[in-house]
């Protein structure tokens, strides 16, 4: 499994370049070593596929052995690596920031140095290419293994389900339908263009909403376009809020396993703490980049951070959007339950979240700020900006490592309370 995954972001043909792509490939390919294979794979955009080609060709100058996945989802490449005896996995896909960015991920056992000089192998070292196709059949033959398909079946699940996949190649809804669901699939309506399809906005959402409560359905369900990522919405057409949601999977990964650990990053809820603790459980509290590191170095039994990223190390330790579908399927047929009632069960508390501009060199100073102003008699958390927690409420400061601006999460059991930080953060960062 990957421990290590490393993000580099940015507008393509202008910072992320075919020569910025191909020398990364080298680097990447220089780290695994020659003969090693490298899996590569991407989104349905054309800007991620040219930068795949870029990268694919330095992993080969490289001398490293290339397993091209094509279109394909960032679980079910991670899930199949292993397959191929894969020493680093690379994925390329839009950013859901920007349009004009991509995101190139790299996955591996060890954190790769990239800042380090390319060096390509000699001509007749030159990696090879290979194409390959049945990793969708070892993917859905696992999950439908892994699933409680007896349950799932029994209930007759009727969903709405909005992704943009590869027309031609349907696998998402193909799982769903070998679990015995009737699902309503709008990503692939006639006339959408890949560029016009991002990550899930509110537009998609509300479609997905309106749908699912006109048309009687048990549930909607919006993935990203590397579906690691879901949203998840009731039969009334209520979209459950991503910490709800990890409240609920942790909840029942603890019946099953009491006492294990969880993971989530630094954002997460007062009311996740709360479920686990109260089941002698521990939560560990990471940085956004560090959740998939920490699940496997504490052998956690759940994992989650926003937005709607869930992993369960029981398949596999990836953030996992399609695995994530099933396992609430699961839930719901196993506790009898609709996802509005299971949501019932998790306490909400007054939470907002927010962006204000903030130069790069003035966010040491703004947490330095902070630091000073709560360092005493409040639990501190410095792993990734900085988390104040006070008696019923938390804040967090997170400055964004690719823009000029900080983000802030506050939440508090109090709806004044919630108020009145709000704008004391938003002076104290404004007055830096």
């Amino acid at each position: 499994m990957a421990k290590y995954v490393q993000n580099i972001r940015g507008v393509v043909n202008t910072e992320i370049t075919n020569k910025f792509a191909s020398h990364l490939g080298i680097i990447v390919g220089n780290f695994v070593g020659p003969e090693k294979h490298v899996v590569v794979g991407r989104d349905i955009n054309v800007p991620s596929q040219m930068i795949k080609r870029s990268i694919t060709t330095g992993l080969m100058a490289a001398g490293a052995e290339v397993i091209d996945f094509g279109i394909a989802p960032i679980p079910v490449i991670h899930y199949n690596k292993d397959n191929y005896n894969a020493s680093a996995m690379v994925t390329v896909s839009r950013s859901h920031l920007r349009p004009e960015d991509v995101d190139i991920k790299i996955f591996s056992d060890h954190e790769i140095p990239l800042q380090s000089h390319p060096k390509r192998v000699a001509w007749d070292q030159i990696g090879n290419l290979q194409y390959v196709y049945e990793y969708r059949d070892l993917y859905e033959k696992a999950i439908l293994e892994q699933a409680d398909t007896y349950n799932i079946k029994n209930k007759g699940f009727f969903l709405v389900l909005d992704y943009k996949e590869d027309i031609a190649k349907p696998f998402i809804p193909q799982i769903l339908n070998k679990l015995g669901c009737e699902t309503v699939l709008i990503g692939s309506v006639s006339g959408q263009s890949a560029g016009d399809f991002p990550e899930p906005n509110p537009q998609r959402i509300s479609l997905v909403s309106e749908l699912t409560r006109s048309i009687g359905a048990d549930m909607g369900i919006i993935l990203d376009n590397d579906a690691d990522r879901v949203v998840f919405v009731d039969h009334h057409g209520n979209i459950i809020r991503e910490q709800t949601v990890l409240g609920i999977f942790a909840k029942y990964v603890l019946s099953d396993n009491p006492g294990g650990n969880i993971v989530s990053s630094i954002v997460s809820s007062q009311s996740l703490e709360e479920i686990v603790t109260d089941t002698g459980s521990q939560l560990i509290k990471t940085s956004v980049d560090n959740v998939l590191y920490e699940i496997e170095s504490n052998n956690a039994v759940f994992g989650g951070d926003e937005p709607g990223m869930y992993v369960f190390p029981e398949f596999q330790t990836c953030f996992d959007a399609i695995y994530s579908v099933v396992k609430m399927l699961e839930i719901m047929a196993k506790e009898d339950a609709t996802l509005s009632a299971l949501a019932g069960e998790i306490k909400e508390y007054n939470r907002t979240g927010f962006t204000i501009e903030c130069e790069h060199e003035k966010k040491d100073e703004v947490i330095e700020t902070f630091m000073t102003k709560f360092k005493s008699g409040n639990n501190i958390n410095t792993v990734d900006g900085i988390r104040v927690d006070l008696e019923d409420s938390f804040i967090l400061i997170r400055p964004s490592r690719f823009e000029p601006l900080v983000r802030v999460y506050i939440e508090s059991k109090s709806a004044t309370k919630l108020q009145e930080l709000t704008e004391y953060v938003k002076e104290i960062i404004e007055n830096v």
